[in-house]
Order: structure tokens, then C-alpha cells, then sequence
């Protein structure tokens, strides 16, 4: 959102004049929405912590994964903050590409109870590895290696990392 408040703005210009490179821009921005996220993530894990007695068996895969999950989505965050021109344009992306991965991503019911072909397809889903991983790291509960989930999702980001760079690099937006 920072991205596109200041592209909306026009107070972003000031960024790409400046000596930084493009990593750097990118990594900036990253770094900014990533905190945001985590500091959201632990403020819910905090809260459900005070109402529940529940041990984390898997800190390691939780903290892994909440790291790898808000630095994929902040990189999600800037190709949508290059990409939409209006208000309307952020709320496309929640509403026609998120809000259904998250219906079909094993959140609310079990990749078990599916038959295999539909097991396969789910695993298309990258919701799918963020639930199984948090989950895991969580409860200790998982339908997914959660060493497959944290290498599925950390090179998704990485993938995303690099178009975000690509894109920078390209001016675009």
C-alpha cells in the first residue's frame, strides 16, 4: 500500500532519483511491509496465546514460515502497488485472487477428505503450504512434510523477489 499511496500521490518520484540502487528500493520496501506483517502476526499469535493454554510444539517452522509468508506477500504487496492505478485495482486482487486461494486452501477443511485428483490440484495453491506450515508450527498438526511447505514457499518468494526487482529495474508502473 505504501507503494501505491505514494505512486497515487505522486510523492514516489523522489524514490527512483535517489542513489539507491534497485535492490536496495526493493529491499526497503520489502523489508517496511514485512514488519508491518510480522508485527500483525505476532500481535494474533499474542492474543490467541492469552486464551489458550496451547504449547507451540514447532517454533522453529512457525517463526520460518511467518517470515517466509510476509516477505511473500509483501512482494505480492509491490507488484500490486506497480500494478493498480486506483483504489479499485487493490481491491481486485483481495477479492478475485486471494480471497479464493484462501477458500480453496485447506483452511477449513482437510486436503484428506478430497479426492486424489482434486488432493493434486489443491497443491497448486500456495494457501495450501502457508496453512500446513503455520499449522504445523503451531499445533503440530500437517497433511504437508512442513520441510516441502517452508522450501515450496520460500522458493515462491524468491521467484516473487525477483520480479519485483525485474520490474523495478523496468520502470514500470
Amino acid at each position: 500500500f505504501s507503494l501505491f499511496h505514494g505512486r497515487w500521490n505522486e510523492s514516489v518520484h523522489e524514490v527512483p532519483t535517489s542513489p539507491m540502487s534497485y535492490r536496495g528500493m526493493v529491499g526497503a520496501y520489502v523489508a517496511a511491509s514485512a514488519v508491518r506483517g510480522l508485527l500483525t502476526a505476532v500481535l494474533i499469535v499474542g492474543v490467541g496465546l492469552v486464551f489458550t493454554a496451547a504449547p507451540v510444539p514447532h517454533p522453529f517452522y512457525l517463526v520460518a514460515n511467518l517470515l517466509v509468508i510476509t516477505v511473500l506477500f509483501a512482494g505480492l504487496g509491490l507488484i500490486g502497488g506497480l500494478w493498480a492505478d486506483d483504489f479499485d485495482y487493490l481491491t481486485v486482487m483481495n477479492q478475485f485472487i486471494l480471497r479464493p486461494l484462501v477458500f480453496f486452501g485447506a483452511v477449513f477443511y482437510s486436503l484428506d477428505l478430497l479426492p486424489p485428483l482434486w488432493r493434486t490440484v489443491s497443491l497448486v495453491n500456495p494457501m495450501v503450504y502457508m496453512v500446513n506450515g503455520v499449522r504445523y508450527g503451531m499445533v503440530g498438526v500437517t497433511e504437508i512434510d512442513p520441510a516441502v511447505s517452508l522450501a515450496t514457499l520460500t522458493a515462491a518468494t524468491a521467484g516473487v523477489l525477483l520480479v519485483v526487482l525485474w520490474l523495478f529495474r523496468r520502470g514500470y508502473g
